[in-house]
């Protein structure tokens, strides 16, 4: 398995990830937030367009509510009215804003009608009428008669729901595009570590070293295996293991053992892999005489396995045992209570046995594994 190419499947996740929620972002601000001038739709009168020397959709909407100001029989339900077309009444825009909208209209009406008739769009009683809406206006600043309940109207409502659902929207884009990269990246992750375990754990196939009866003896003339128990391993004061695992327990006839333990960061994010599997075997026996078990550790820092082979007392003193099994890691000898230190670049990974226990049929003597049990404790490697 191609390792780069799996980084690639996280980065291209990511990077489309990233594209949806900004994409979405965009258009969620741009129609919820951006002024209606833009978007015209369910816009109050001071958002829409105004003119300079030409005269622009804000001053032809207030010559009409102007009129109708003007046309009616009744000034205070006319006035009113007018409110309520200008925004007042719904809370879009206040009194003395308005006032100052209806102010620039008559004043570009008044610069309207100084030009060519044939190109004019206001007439004189169109400019008369915003004048007088504009006294009125200012009237009802001066003695404070302005609407006393400001009730928020249907545009003022659907751009404030607008904006909530588009929120919620966005979030749960959000939400879901990061779900997708992390369970993407936890795939992909998984699938590094087993590509890469594999390919550390490969090695030389089995061989036959003590392939005989369980019946017979080993051999006399074999001599003691010289012992080189490992250096003992410390644990600073005060140091918090990263996570510990429970323990995983070899017992002979499991043929099958293959234990593996995913290691997660503090944000739940998959940092390395550890675990134990067989790694050699006495003769071809059925159940397996397993004489080693490989303990490894992954770091996905740096997309490296570090193995080390915990051997039996038999195999580790076999010099052509030892040989073998030294291309897939370090030989440690097995001892109870014992700890194994395995480092990567950025983990610290102690491997205690416990349960040990040998063979008792003496083919050969603690020739392989009757049982024994793993337990994994992980800590970030300090730096030096």
């Amino acid at each position: 398995m191609n390792v780069k190419l799996n980084r690639g499947v996280s980065i291209i996740t990511a990077l489309l990830a990233g594209v949806a929620i900004g994409l979405f972002g965009g258009l969620y601000i741009y129609y919820a937030w951006m002024p209606p001038n833009i978007v015209l739709r369910d816009s109050p009168p001071q958002f829409l367009a105004v003119g300079n020397e030409f005269p622009q959709y804000r001053e032809v909407y207030i010559a009409r509510v102007a009129n109708r100001f003007n046309a009616h029989s009744d000034p205070a339900l006319g006035l009113q009215e007018a409110f309520d077309l200008l925004g007042v009444t719904t809370g879009d825009i206040e009194l003395k804003d308005a006032h100052e909208m209806v102010r620039v209209a008559a004043e570009v009406a008044n610069r309207d009608l100084q030009r060519d008739p044939a190109l004019r769009r206001f007439t004189e009683n169109d400019q008369l009428a915003m004048v007088a809406l504009e006294r009125a206006l200012q009237a009802a600043l001066d003695t404070n008669a302005g609407p006393k309940n400001i009730q928020p109207g249907l545009p003022a409502q659907v751009r404030n729901q607008s904006r909530l659902i588009g929120g919620i929207l966005w979030l749960l884009v959000a939400v879901v595009a990061g779900g997708v990269v992390y369970l993407v990246d936890q795939r992909v992750g998984r699938l590094t570590v087993s590509a890469q375990r594999d390919a550390a754990s490969a090695g030389p196939p089995a061989a036959s070293y003590t392939d005989q009866p369980a019946s017979q003896p080993a051999p006399a003339a074999r001599q003691a295996p010289v012992l080189h128990p490992p250096p003992p391993t410390v644990v600073s004061a005060g140091e918090v293991p990263l996570v510990s695992f429970p323990p995983c327990t070899y017992v002979h006839g499991d043929d099958q053992f293959d234990e593996d333990f995913a290691i997660s960061g503090a944000m739940g994010e998959l940092i390395g892999e550890c675990g134990a599997s067989i790694a050699d075997r006495l003769g071809l026996d059925m159940p397996a005489r397993v004489s080693a078990l490989a303990v490894w550790v992954f770091d996905k820092n740096d997309f490296q396995s570090t193995t080390k082979v915990l051997m039996s007392e038999y195999a580790y003193g076999e010099p052509a045992i030892r040989g073998k099994l030294a291309a897939r890691g370090e030989p440690v000898l097995a001892q109870n209570n014992g700890v194994i230190e395995v480092l990567t670049s950025t983990l610290r990974v102690l491997i205690q046995v416990s349960g040990l226990q040998y063979n008792t049929d003496n083919n050969p003597p603690n020739g392989y594994f009757e049982r024994v049990t793993l337990n994994f404790t992980v800590y970030r490697r300090q730096s030096t």
